[in-house]
């Protein structure tokens, strides 16, 4: 199969037919999302389960692109329009050197942190076809923007949000690319692979994001754009029966989480900012709710008197995105201190937290079902209505009648989750055993696989917290 799928990388049309596709499929979601806008804040939350641009956004194409990355790394980015279009840009725009901030990796944590508390938080534009919209052209805009202004493929590398985290949920992948022998590129003369000359081509080209195929150890930043096969292939100085080189490998399940890389911080705070997203998509269980209204039947935002809607999305972002998260990463900590470990705060922060990855990419395995699945009874409306506004005025007229899922399916859904957090608890157990031999940890090792379940424990209780607000 491999071999198949190798062979298609190295077609011409291959993957630059796709991405063109991809983009008109944009420009129609965007000229739907458009047509689709109202002021009545209660028919907007119908709409957004039966307008085509809001359904597939975040309903089909976020979660796809995350299971994607489990199994294939970043294969989203290999068809993904706007690599396309900041290319182009890139290439005709000033190409100036990039400054140390952008390098550190900062950008993509800081635009994900403003679109998930400004944008999905308290303006919510995954409810709002407009907003959707708006999201998608911020994010050609900034492309464009980036692309004219840098050199090289900035904006996918150090700016596209979506970028960490298929970085992050790519370290479970089985396959991955790599090189096949790695002195075939020790020995080679041209080095068409990272050779300026083909860099701002759109199919044929040398790697865009900084990568030298021969040291390429994770799949954190390749695009799977192929153009280092093609050039491999094409732009041979002298006749190799070994080129092209670069390929998709099978690397092993986890394989660039269990090499136990450290994080830097920019990478670190956008898992920080991450787990305060996933906090917010896991109330959207309705036992989670029913168990938080049975414990707290009053929310705390009617005990501090908060009413004003923006006062209340305001708080209730510092206290999802800061708060709860705070108290889930720095915990664990706190019980590895006392056990008298001596770990820094930056080791942690470095290495420790890589231990919680899998619970959080298993997390998010069970919503993205969750999600999927409860949307289906509206799929076959969004086929014949587009826009969703006459699907919606006959569901409110009573003129057609969407099936509920059975009472049953909240049970099987929330015991999918503890199947996939138990799952998630197992992984982690197998990075802390590489951690162990990684940095010779002798003293109180056995503490170490406590801290995955009481992650999960904290996890839930910060649900719960965050329920009750």
């Amino acid at each position: 199969m491999l071999r198949r799928i190798n062979k298609l990388l190295a077609n011409r049309w291959f993957p630059i037919c796709f991405r063109i596709i991809t983009f008109l499929a944009f420009l129609g979601l965007v000229i739907i999302g458009f047509s689709a806008y109202t002021s009545d804040e209660a028919f907007l939350r119908r709409l957004s389960r039966t307008n085509l641009t809001t359904s597939f956004i975040w309903r089909l194409w976020w979660p796809l692109i995350i299971l994607s990355a489990i199994f294939f790394g970043r294969v989203w980015c290999m068809v993904c329009p706007v690599e396309m279009v900041t290319t182009f840009f890139s290439k005709i725009g000033f190409k100036c050197k990039r400054p140390r901030w952008i390098l550190s990796g900062w950008g993509i944590t800081l635009f994900y942190t403003i679109i998930v508390i400004l944008g999905v938080t308290i303006f919510e534009i995954d409810r709002n076809p407009k907003y959707t919209t708006l999201y998608l052209l911020t994010i050609l805009g900034v492309s464009v923007l980036v692309g004219l202004i840098f050199e090289k493929n900035t904006f996918c590398r150090y700016f596209c949000p979506v970028g960490y985290v298929l970085d992050i949920f790519s370290k479970m992948a089985v396959w991955g690319w790599r090189v096949k022998s790695s002195s075939v590129c020790y020995s080679c003369s041209d080095k068409s692979c990272i050779n300026d000359k083909y860099l701002y081509q759109l199919n044929y080209k040398s790697c865009g994001v900084d990568l030298i195929p021969a040291e390429i150890s994770s799949n954190n930043n390749c695009l799977l754009c192929a153009g280092c096969l093609k050039t491999c292939k094409t732009y041979q100085t002298s006749n190799n029966s070994l080129r092209p080189n670069p390929a998709i490998r099978k690397i092993g399940f986890a394989n660039d989480l269990l090499q136990i890389k450290h994080f830097n911080i920019a990478e670190w705070f956008f898992l920080f900012f991450l787990s305060g997203h996933l906090i917010d998509e896991i109330t959207e269980f309705r036992l989670i709710s029913n168990t938080c209204s049975f414990f707290i039947p009053q929310n705390i935002s009617d005990y501090l008197s908060i009413h004003t809607a923006f006062g209340e999305d305001l708080i209730a972002a510092a206290y999802l995105f800061f708060i709860l998260p705070v108290i889930l990463w720095i915990l664990p900590y706190c019980l590895i201190s006392l056990s008298r470990m001596r770990i820094s705060l930056g080791d942690y922060l470095k290495y420790f937290s890589q231990i919680f990855i899998p619970i959080i990419v298993t997390l998010f395995v069970g919503l993205i079902i969750f999600e999927v699945a409860t949307k289906i009874p509206y799929y076959k409306y969004i086929v014949h209505d587009v826009r969703g506004i006459e699907t919606i005025q006959a569901i409110l007229n009573g003129q057609i009648a969407v099936k509920r899922l059975p009472t049953w399916s909240q049970w099987a859904f929330s015991l999918l989750l503890l199947l996939t957090t138990i799952i998630g608890i197992v992984i982690s157990f197998k990075v802390i055993r590489q951690l162990v031999l990684k940095l010779k940890i002798q003293k109180n090792k056995q503490l170490l696989y406590s801290l995955p379940i009481i992650f999960v424990l904290i996890f839930f209780v910060d649900v719960l917290m965050f329920r009750c607000f």
